[in-house]
């Protein structure tokens, strides 16, 4: 695993801290153990299984079938590209409420992002913070 894919393995990884903080702090329910994501080539060497939940990657091939074996409908995250503003390294994640309509149509309902912020110190990106927002 090379050193930007870790930064992305460290994006899920703080994506599923505050998933888990908002279900303790709002929900009497567990969250959901499985983490849908869309399939990128960036996301490749992306592990199976991150902190106990499983990471399941949606790609065109396989979307219709997830989808079905979810009823329909499904917490789907759209991990960007690593991007850089002012000096510092961020990915985003978006979750989706997303819908699987008639003719392979998606329908995407945003909820909230979270920015995972990198910081290049002693000739490596470290994590420095994660910032959430809502619509």
């Amino acid at each position: 695993m090379s050193e930007t894919d870790s930064l992305y393995l460290t994006s899920i990884e703080k994506y599923i801290v505050e998933v888990e903080s908002f279900y303790n702090k709002y929900s009497q329910e567990k969250p959901p153990k499985t983490i849908f994501i869309e399939y990128q080539d960036y996301l490749s060497k992306i592990p199976d299984s991150i902190s106990g939940y499983r990471i399941q990657k949606i790609g065109l091939g396989n979307r219709k079938k997830i989808f079905r074996e979810n009823k329909g409908e499904l917490r789907y995250v759209k991990i960007f590209p690593l991007t850089i503003k002012e000096g510092q390294f961020n990915i985003t994640l978006v979750p989706y409420f997303a819908e699987l309509k008639r003719k392979n149509h998606l329908f995407l309902s945003l909820s909230n992002w979270n920015r995972v912020v990198f910081e290049f110190k002693n000739g490596s990106l470290n994590y420095e913070r994660t910032e959430s927002g809502g619509i």
